[in-house]
């Protein structure tokens, strides 16, 4: 309580907690002159005041009266903050839905289904044991071989699911010409930008270069729009920029962690009341809270424009890696499902922790709403892929999203402790393989969703890109890592020095 004297972040963060209500009661660091100015003198009154000065809001209603308690002056001061343009949001799609077409008996349906759907979806999955390669590895190690073990498992048909779709011969066909021209602005070569959904950007006007690596997600069963991006370069810090005044954004989510300076550029302004201007446009820092949720670091950022023009931004970082935290996706999805503009969500290259976020609302938003599919994930992560291609890159993360949509519906319907137990054991089998963990790093590699070394992707190394068109499954069967490119080319042919010229007989 003393430290929120000068943060007013805290302060509000301990305003709006019931459990602090009698110590605001107690607390009173008003001077003599300060007294004068006010009627109600209970110790909640100014900090309160000072929140109501920076968002707008006239406080007269509790500083001259000295019989309104806290709990009516933070209703008062929360309504006043919602009914503002600028943080009231009106996502008509939702409103309409909740108002006329909820059925609760049909969504309870399409969660039973689900549930029986992926309890019947078994494939056989191979038991790490004594048995390799059909050989019996005991007491007879050259004996007579036997079959391997197999079982028949939820895992092993999410695995063969993820297969089909990552098979070349259901690849999304797709264009990508901007993307050719515009490669200095790309992090990876091989993840290319659909030029049917990608954001062309219009500001400002008699702008030569239109081009950003990002792509709308909007339509289907979602509630609101989304774009998924990736994460902004040195030099693509102000083509971002542009796109957030372009698209009015309200939040930017940023699911990389602070420690993972290598995977993004600091495009925002750090440090409380500092500024970067690009385009015309001056981001300022406002303020930084890191008591609204116990993963993320909120940053408040005001955006000015042209003629004055104001936009809010709430800048979202967090580490969004760790395969056990099933509740945070849903939390944010919470939030985000509030906005009627489109909210930017970036990871390192916007194709995996960024699109398990949207993949996941798509499954929800499709039990919200129907229609009923046999394998919902599936088709969720193929209609992703027709807006971002190649989103969604591991088994794990496939993985991830039915794990997240078995936490969703839970309290409505229970869950499948089978599947929990058959997790249990694909992640202690999925920890023998080799995952190079970083010095001090918290979570181990086989937990997370993009490990620094992922070994479901190492197989990929040095192979042809990424296509864009359908191929034969027979075209990549057997096909060769490319040679590396070395830098002395190695020769055995015979080198004589210029003492001996070539073409003699020498004895």
């Amino acid at each position: 309580m003393a430290r929120s004297e000068n943060n007013d972040i805290l302060s509000q963060a301990l305003l709006y907690d019931g459990r602090y209500d009698e110590n605001w009661k107690g607390l009173s660091n008003l001077t003599g002159k300060e007294k004068r100015g006010l009627k109600n003198r209970n110790g909640w009154v100014r900090p309160l005041s000072r929140i109501c000065e920076k968002t707008g809001i006239d406080g007269a209603f509790f500083i001259k009266n000295s019989n309104v308690e806290l709990t009516e002056a933070r209703d008062f001061v929360l309504f006043q903050r919602l009914t503002t343009p600028q943080v009231c949001f009106h996502p008509v799609s939702k409103f309409l839905f909740f108002e006329y077409e909820w059925d609760g008996k049909a969504i309870q349906r399409r969660m039973i289904h689900y549930l029986k759907c992926t309890e019947n979806d078994r494939d056989r999955l191979a038991i790490n044991g004594q048995y390799y390669n059909n050989i019996y590895l005991g007491k007879r190690m050259y004996g007579p071989g036997r079959r391997q073990k197999v079982v028949r498992t939820m895992i092993g048909g999410m695995e063969h699911r993820f297969e089909v779709l990552d098979s070349p011969i259901n690849r999304i066909i797709f264009t990508s010409e901007a993307f050719q021209r515009n490669l200095e602005k790309c992090r990876n070569k091989r993840v290319k930008c659909c030029e049917s959904t990608r954001v062309v950007l219009h500001y400002p006007e008699n702008c030569n270069n239109d081009f950003i690596h990002a792509n709308y997600v909007k339509g289907g069963p979602l509630f609101n729009d989304f774009i998924i991006t990736q994460a902004p370069m040195a030099n693509t810090i102000g083509d971002f920029w542009r796109m957030v005044w372009q698209e009015q954004s309200p939040y930017i989510i940023m699911l990389i962690s602070r420690k993972e300076k290598n995977r993004c550029a600091q495009y925002w302004p750090k440090t409380v009341g500092s500024s970067v201007k690009c385009y015309g446009l001056r981001i300022i820092n406002e303020g930084v809270d890191d008591y609204r949720h116990p993963l993320f670091r909120v940053t408040s950022i005001l955006v000015v424009g042209p003629n004055g023009k104001e936009l809010r931004v709430e800048h979202w970082q967090g580490d969004f890696n760790n395969s056990d935290n099933l509740a945070a996706p849903l939390q944010l999805l919470h939030l985000i499902r509030n906005c009627s503009r489109p909210t930017i969500v970036h990871c390192h290259l916007g194709i995996s922790r960024s699109a398990i976020l949207v993949a996941i609302e798509l499954c929800v938003a499709s039990i919200l709403k129907g229609p009923t599919y046999k394998h919902l994930v599936q088709k969720a992560v193929y209609f992703l892929r027709t807006k971002r291609p190649f989103a969604i890159e591991t088994p794990m993360q496939y993985i991830f999203i039915h794990r997240v949509l078995q936490y969703f519906i839970q309290p409505m319907v229970g869950d499948l402790y089978e599947f929990r137990l058959e997790y249990r054991q694909w992640l202690d089998e999925r920890a023998q393989r080799p995952f190079l963990d970083e010095v001090g790093q918290q979570i181990p590699g086989y937990r997370c969703l993009s490990p620094s070394v992922d070994a479901d992707l190492v197989v990929r190394t040095r192979h042809v890109d990424l296509n864009d068109s359908c191929k034969e499954i027979s075209d990549t069967v057997g096909q060769l890592p490319l040679p590396m490119e070395m830098s002395h080319k190695f020769n055995s042919e015979l080198k004589l020095s210029k003492k001996y010229p070539r073409g003699l007989r020498y004895e």
